[in-house]
């Protein structure tokens, strides 16, 4: 895919499309490591001390107010006719 630097401010920036974000596992929100290597700039999710991918969230965070009741709430809604396009 070809595209082009642009200007933001003082500094350059690039458009990234959705599908390359979602191929390298990388959201709008997702801390990035950018470094050169041969003349080429790299753009990684972040990874911390042990290796791992730093979310915006912990899984504490994400499970926050969730109980039995709650976290399987999608099992035991019903669909509307409207959500079914009758």
């Amino acid at each position: 895919m070809k595209t082009e630097i642009k200007k933001w401010g003082n500094s350059a920036a690039l458009r990234l499309p959705r599908h390359l974000l979602t191929q390298a596992h990388i959201d709008v929100s997702s801390a990035v490591e950018v470094t050169v290597e041969n003349g080429k700039i790299i753009v990684q999710a972040s990874v911390d001390k042990r290796g791992k991918a730093r979310f915006p969230y912990s899984e504490d965070q994400l499970l926050q107010g969730l109980d039995a009741s709650t976290a399987h709430a999608d099992e035991i809604a019903s669909v509307s006719q409207r959500e079914l396009g009758e």
